[in-house]
């Protein structure tokens, strides 16, 4: 995490009921296991649904096949993935058949259709200006549940922690499906929901 303070933090520490690292840039053990815990708190928040601040669309180049990788005669063609995705959502269209590979901790799509490869997914977000609040607020609870057992004794204390941070959850998710447009992402015209054209 790029920043040398966070309100996420800052927050994970007062719901645990404590005092808050004055700087993540301190060699405290406070700082440190807030560093190290950050980014999966915010990961798993951003795993858990398809969060229309973090939809990201991209088109992605064909890459090279690495020395001594097998081609594969079903899905000829190979992509890498974005840095900064955290969940897959939409390859190609509906007909695209794919998988997603790992060799040696890098992950590459493969698929049977050829370049530009459209591809939509959750990106992560350094920014933590650019996350609505009641998202953060569930990050930091998911924080403090990963910080807990160092410094909260108190298992009850942590089940309430938990509980909380189910329901910050949920109302993010309300929030955000409120928020999300109408309008299909792609640009083509609206087929109607799948109910509408069932009854037809």
């Amino acid at each position: 995490m790029p920043q040398a303070t966070s309100s996420i933090i800052s927050q994970a520490f007062r719901m645990m009921e404590l005092t808050p690292p004055s700087s993540l840039a301190d060699d405290s053990e406070k700082s440190a296991a807030a560093n190290q815990q950050y980014d999966i708190a915010l990961r798993m928040c951003l795993e858990a649904a398809d969060w229309s601040f973090a939809s990201t669309l991209a088109h992605l180049p064909a890459a090279v096949l690495a020395e001594g990788e097998a081609e594969d005669a079903d899905l000829p063609y190979i992509y890498t993935l974005p840095g900064d995705l955290v969940r897959l959502h939409e390859v190609g269209d509906i007909d695209t058949r794919w998988r997603v590979d790992v060799v040696d901790g890098d992950a590459s799509i493969r698929a049977d259709q050829p370049a530009p490869l459209r591809v939509r997914y959750t990106a992560t977000i350094d920014n933590e200006a650019r996350l609505p609040a009641t998202f953060q607020t569930a990050v930091a609870a998911q924080l403090a549940l990963l910080l807990a057992p160092r410094w909260m004794p108190v298992v009850s204390r942590i089940s309430l922690i938990a509980d909380q941070q189910r329901e910050l959850m949920r109302e993010a998710l309300r929030r955000d499906a409120r928020m999300a447009s109408q309008a299909r992402y792609d640009g083509l015209d609206d087929a109607g929901d799948w109910a509408t054209e069932a009854r037809r």
